[in-house]
């Protein structure tokens, strides 16, 4: 008999042990998402291609050596000197191989605004991963927190159905010995299939919110744990909005999408100033004519070129680029003033949360309890059967309402470090 129960312990051990290591936590949730993500490897792959870009304008700036070479076949006949005596026929095969080192040295900055542009250009990139990201953490929370708390609130509307099925079918016996009327009885049937409804509506958006949950973190959702996101916060709004100025992801994007227009602008202006480039040389020909045999030259060459008229497109280049540059202001000031406005609601949300939330807990407590008043004095036929059903459905409607304000304040929690722009694993780690 002991032995017995020392196995019984053993199994249920096991099964505990199995449950706990097959549960998705939200930061295993989270690996999962960032893991599988195409966007994001799209955005990696982007950023590559820019870091070549910066490759390039640095290459600009270094000299450029090429290789030449030739041979060719030459037949001379009828040569006849201007006295009338004609001359031998000859046969050449010319051949040449040159060497050429050529260097700009000067080219109205336009080299150094291009460096600085692509560097902009990679910057970009990088704050557009880090963006895309956020966006994924942001979208797998609220996709965590959704399926966990519909997950709730299927089994609440479970209970509600048999709960209210118990109620049906007390209410037809007291109707059968007198205790309840024909009317109660069609009270109690309504209330029961209106359950049955709610709990098959919400079924089936379970199993569309688990689709969605693995269609974006590319995990089953199975064993999910609910737990408070306890990252240090900002303690003032005032804090808060100066994190959102200088780490918001979309602000820091306008301010070097603006930096990449100015030096546009500046690469433009580059096409005004004159063009200085140095060519050194050195080629080697054989049989170079019918007298001379091999011939060897060197050269260095530096030549200066000035644009002075092009049609106007030089001018026309610099307008249209200053017309973006100033575009791009002004969608910088959009974006920050968009941004603020967002996260001074946010913040609201945030600050209100706990107080809704324990009110929500206070209203559920409060329903259970008149719900459990309520069967009772309708036992004593001081309460009506609907006034139970009505009870009970306030007990369920409670229930669900602090289930989504849980919710709530976990999601409004993961915007505010969102929109400061410190929503990542590592702050995520103190779930």
């Amino acid at each position: 008999m002991f032995m017995r129960k020392i196995i019984i312990k053993i199994f249920f051990a096991c099964i505990l042990q199995f449950n706990t290591v097959h549960a998705l936590s939200l930061e295993d949730a989270i690996i999962e998402s960032l893991a599988n993500n195409l966007n994001l490897k799209l955005e990696n792959s982007n950023l590559e291609i820019a870091e070549e870009d910066v490759f390039q304008s640095k290459a600009s700036f270094l000299p450029t050596i090429s290789l030449t070479g030739s041979i060719s076949e030459t037949e001379t006949s009828n040569i006849i000197s201007q006295s009338g005596i004609s001359s031998s026929d000859y046969e050449l095969s010319p051949s040449s191989k040159s060497i050429i080192l050529s260097q700009t040295l000067f080219n109205g900055f336009g080299r150094t605004y291009n460096l600085e542009s692509s560097k902009a250009e990679y910057e970009l990139q990088k704050l557009n991963i880090l963006k895309t990201k956020q966006d994924v953490i942001l979208e797998t929370i609220e996709a965590y927190f959704s399926t966990l708390i519909t997950e709730k609130s299927l089994r609440s509307y479970k209970d509600n159905l048999k709960t209210v099925s118990e109620r049906f079918e007390s209410t037809k016996k007291e109707f059968e010995v007198g205790l309840a009327s024909k009317t109660d009885v069609a009270q109690s049937e309504s209330y029961m299939n209106t359950a049955k409804i709610d709990f098959l509506n919400a079924k089936i958006k379970y199993k569309n919110i688990k689709n969605s949950f693995q269609d974006l973190v590319g995990t089953e959702a199975a064993n999910l744990l609910f737990s408070n996101i306890n990252s240090i916060l900002p303690e003032s709004y005032e804090e808060f909005r100066d994190l959102v100025m200088k780490n918001n992801l979309s602000i820091l994007m306008a301010r070097t999408n603006l930096n990449i227009k100015t030096s546009n602008v500046n690469s433009a202006k580059s096409a005004y100033y004159p063009k200085v480039d140095l060519t050194a040389s050195k080629s080697e020909l054989k049989e170079y004519t019918s007298l001379i045999d091999t011939l060897s030259t060197e050269e260095l060459k530096a030549t200066i070129s000035w644009p002075i008229f092009n049609s106007g497109k030089s001018l026309s280049t610099v307008r249209q680029a200053e017309k973006m540059k100033n575009s791009y202001f002004i969608l910088l000031q959009k974006t920050q003033q968009d941004t603020l406005t967002l996260a001074s609601d946010i913040w609201e949300k945030y600050i209100i949360g706990k107080d809704t939330i324990l009110a929500a807990d206070l209203s559920y407590i409060a329903s259970k309890t008149a719900f459990e008043g309520t069967k009772i004095e309708q036992e004593v036929g001081e309460r009506t059967v609907l006034d139970v059903l009505n009870a009970r459905q306030s007990v369920l409607n409670a229930e669900i309402q602090f289930f989504n304000e849980q919710k709530n304040q976990e999601v409004i929690k993961a915007q505010v470090m969102y929109l400061a722009g410190i929503l990542n694993l590592n702050n995520i780690g103190g779930i």
